[in-house]
C-alpha cells in the first residue's frame, strides 16, 4: 500500500486570497479613509484654532461628525476637562464655533467622552461663531449661551430671564456655571 506524499517546493508559501477578498478589503480601507477624511474637515481646523491659544490647555475637545458621517450634524466633544473653569469651556466652544464660522450645521451636540450633554441649533452656533470673530463681547456671548441650549431629548436645558439687568445678569451667569459643571462632569 502506497502512500502518495504532498512535494511542497521551496518558497511556496500559502496561496493568495482570492480576488474578491482583496477587493472587499479595499473597498473597506477606502471607507475607512474617506470617513477619516470627511471628521478632518471639521476636526482640524477647530484644532488648530483651540491649538493657537495657551489657555485652552486644560481641556481638550474634539469635533467630529456626529455618527462620523453625519452630513448636517456635528458633535463638539469635551474628552478632557482638568482644573477647567466654565470661561474655559465657553471660550474653547467660542473658538470652536469661530473655526467653524460659516458652514451650516443642522445640530450641533456638547458631548462628553462621546455622551450627549446639551444641544444646540447649527444656527445659533454658526451665529456665535460669526460674532466672536467680529469681536462681539465675550460676556454678552457667555451669558446668553445657556438660553440657547437644549436636553438631549429636546427640553430647554435652561430658561429665559426678564426683569432688571442686574438680577437677569445673576441668573445668566449661574446658569453659566451649571452649563459648565454640566458638561464637565457629562451630565445634562
Amino acid at each position: 500500500m502506497d502512500q502518495a506524499q504532498a512535494v511542497v517546493e521551496p518558497g511556496a508559501g500559502a496561496p493568495s486570497p482570492p480576488r474578491k477578498v482583496r477587493r472587499q478589503w479595499l473597498w473597506l480601507v477606502a471607507v475607512v479613509a474617506a470617513v477619516l477624511a470627511y471628521n478632518l474637515s471639521v476636526w482640524a481646523p477647530v484644532a488648530s484654532r483651540l491649538g493657537d491659544d495657551d489657555r485652552n490647555n486644560v481641556t481638550s475637545i474634539h469635533v467630529y461628525r456626529s455618527w462620523l458621517v453625519h452630513p448636517r450634524d456635528v458633535t463638539v466633544d469635551l474628552v478632557a476637562a482638568d482644573g477647567a473653569a466654565p470661561v474655559d469651556l465657553t471660550r474653547g466652544l467660542f473658538q470652536a464655533a469661530e473655526a467653524l464660522e460659516g458652514r451650516r450645521f443642522g445640530k450641533v451636540t456638547l458631548a462628553r467622552k462621546g455622551k450627549p450633554v446639551f444641544v444646540m441649533d447649527g444656527a445659533d452656533f454658526d451665529a456665535m461663531g460669526r460674532d466672536y470673530s467680529q469681536g462681539e463681547n465675550p460676556i454678552y456671548l457667555m451669558r446668553t449661551l445657556p438660553e440657547k441650549l437644549k436636553r438631549p431629548d429636546g427640553q430647554s436645558a435652561f430658561g429665559s430671564w426678564s426683569g432688571g439687568w442686574l438680577g437677569v445678569l445673576s441668573r445668566q451667569m449661574d446658569d453659566v456655571n451649571n452649563f459648565g459643571r454640566a458638561w464637565a462632569e457629562g451630565r445634562p
